[in-house]
């Protein structure tokens, strides 16, 4: 089998189109370099080189192609199979492509890295970092869905009553065993904490701190701590509530971990 190095430009022109059909017909593996970020992290459009191969008889989602969309030429991999053609999607990006079948051009077959190594897509190595990139983006959009800010709006008003409910209500006739240790920690510190790791990011879209220049900074954890020391010092005058100095640094705990979790997620 022939190897060929066919540099495409971003356009998709009729005689690269062409040229490539015919050499991928002839059985020739086209190695060729192919700019862009879309597929990163595994494949570096900067230094990388990419293998293709004739298409198989059959497409499979989750393998990554090349294909004719919008007149550029594009290599994504495939997420779904329907009645309405095929759908791609790059690793790095947003936005999905549907495309026909007649459009696509090539299989990608292994990547050449800048130091020479090349990395097939058929081994287990790169099955498993493809997994992980699409788990991990499959989680970060899911995440962007389920905490994006009209569904916050809503949730914000869920979660303080509900706080204000578990903080403030009787409890001692729930027959919880609150005083179980988990890891050596108290399973009430546990609940303490994990109760206010939500609370920054249901503050962060409040008018008084949601400017830019205290967007997600001191001020929103400053408030949320605020939050938890009233939430716990109104305990001290419930008959039924006692003030704990370690249920409040549990609540600051929770404080300070949702805090950090958020300001991660935004970057």
């Amino acid at each position: 089998m022939n190897d060929h190095r066919l540099v495409l430009p971003n356009s998709a022109d009729a005689f690269y189109v062409e040229e490539m059909r015919q050499r991928l017909a002839d059985g020739d593996t086209v190695r060729m370099a192919f700019a862009g970020s879309s597929m990163l992290p595994l494949i570096n459009g900067n230094s990388d080189y990419l293998l293709l191969e004739p298409l198989p008889p059959e497409l499979h989602p989750g393998d990554i192609y090349l294909f004719v969309f919008d007149n550029r030429c594009v290599i994504h991999r495939l997420r779904r199979v329907d009645n309405d053609g095929l759908l791609f999607q790059g690793d790095n990006n947003k936005s999905q492509e549907h495309v026909k079948r007649a459009d696509v051009l090539a299989r990608l077959a292994a990547v050449e890295h800048h130091d020479g190594s090349v990395t097939s897509c058929d081994s287990f190595g790169w099955r498993l970092r493809s997994w992980s990139v699409l788990l991990r983006r499959s989680l970060s959009s899911s995440l962007r869905r389920l905490f994006s800010r009209p569904q916050r709006v809503w949730m914000r008003w869920l979660y303080f009553p509900l706080l204000l409910i578990l903080m403030w209500a009787p409890v001692g006739g729930l027959g919880v065993p609150l005083d179980n240790f988990v890891l050596g920690i108290r399973l009430d510190h546990l609940l303490h904490a994990s109760v206010y790791v939500p609370c920054p990011l249901f503050l962060m879209d409040f008018a008084f701190l949601s400017r830019r220049r205290t967007r997600l900074g001191f001020p929103v954890w400053l408030f949320a701590a605020l939050v938890a020391i009233t939430t716990e010092s109104v305990q001290y005058l419930l008959p039924y509530r006692g003030f704990d100095i370690n249920d409040l640094v549990a609540n600051i705990f929770g404080i300070t971990l949702g805090w950090l979790i958020v300001r991660f997620m935004k970057k």
